[in-house]
C-alpha cells in the first residue's frame, strides 16, 4: 500500500510495558516503526494469516536467548565455587 494513500487514523492505548515490548519486538524485526508493526499485524489477522509460526519462532529465539543467559550464570556459578573451594583449601592449608 502506498503511504500517500493512508488518509485515516486507527489509534489505541497500551500500557507502558505493552508499549516497550512493542518497540523492543520491532527494533528486534527491523520494523520501523510501532504504526507499521500494527499495520501489519492487523492486516494480517484480518486476512486471516496466521501469525501462529511467527509466534512460535519468536517463543523459541526468546527461550534460547533465556539459555544463554542462564547457561553464562551457570559457570559464572561453578566459577565462584571453585574459587571459594580452592581459597579454603588455602586457608586451610595454612592453619588459619
Amino acid at each position: 500500500m502506498n503511504v500517500h494513500n493512508r488518509t485515516r487514523i486507527v489509534s489505541f492505548r497500551v500500557t507502558e510495558e505493552e508499549f516497550q515490548e512493542l518497540k523492543a519486538f520491532s527494533a528486534a524485526h527491523g520494523i520501523r516503526s510501532i504504526s507499521e508493526l500494527a499495520r501489519c499485524a492487523l492486516q494480517e489477522y484480518v486476512s486471516g494469516q496466521s501469525m501462529r509460526s511467527h509466534d512460535l519462532e519468536e517463543r523459541l529465539r526468546w527461550i534460547s536467548g533465556r539459555l544463554s543467559v542462564l547457561d553464562r550464570a551457570v559457570e559464572r556459578l561453578a566459577q565462584l565455587v571453585q574459587t571459594e573451594e580452592t581459597h579454603g583449601r588455602m586457608v586451610a592449608g595454612r592453619g588459619v
